[in-house]
C-alpha cells in the first residue's frame, strides 16, 4: 500500500461525500467552504471518542497536504461548536456531533 493511500485513509475513513456534508453544513446553518469540508472529513474519520486537539487534526490536514493554518482549523472548530456540529470534549479537544444529531435550522424544512 502506498504512502500516499495510507495518509488518505487515516484521514478520512469513509468519509462521507461532498454531498452529504454540504447537507450537514446547511443544516447546521453553515455555508459550505472547503476549509469546513476538510475538518468535517477529518474529524469523521478520527477513532478518538475523547475527541481530538485543534493542533493534532492541523497536524493530520498538513500531513494530508491540507493547505490550512492552525488559526484557520481552530476558527472553523469554533464556528462549527456555535452550530452544534462539533462538541468540545475538554481542553482544545473536538469531536463531531452525529449528523442526525445536529440542530436542523428553520430554513431547512
Amino acid at each position: 500500500m502506498s504512502t500516499q493511500t495510507q495518509r488518505s485513509r487515516s484521514l478520512c475513513r469513509a468519509a462521507p461525500d461532498t454531498r452529504q456534508c454540504r447537507e450537514w453544513l446547511q443544516a447546521a446553518g453553515l455555508r459550505f467552504s472547503m476549509p469546513r469540508l476538510k475538518v468535517v472529513e477529518a474529524l469523521y474519520g478520527a477513532d478518538d471518542e475523547q475527541g481530538i486537539s485543534s493542533r493534532d487534526l492541523h497536524r493530520q490536514l498538513s500531513e494530508a497536504g491540507e493547505p490550512l493554518s492552525l488559526v484557520s482549523v481552530r476558527q472553523v472548530l469554533r464556528r462549527m461548536e456555535e452550530h452544534g456540529m462539533v462538541q468540545a470534549t475538554g481542553r482544545s479537544r473536538y469531536r463531531l456531533t452525529a449528523p442526525d444529531q445536529c440542530p436542523r435550522s428553520n430554513s431547512a424544512a
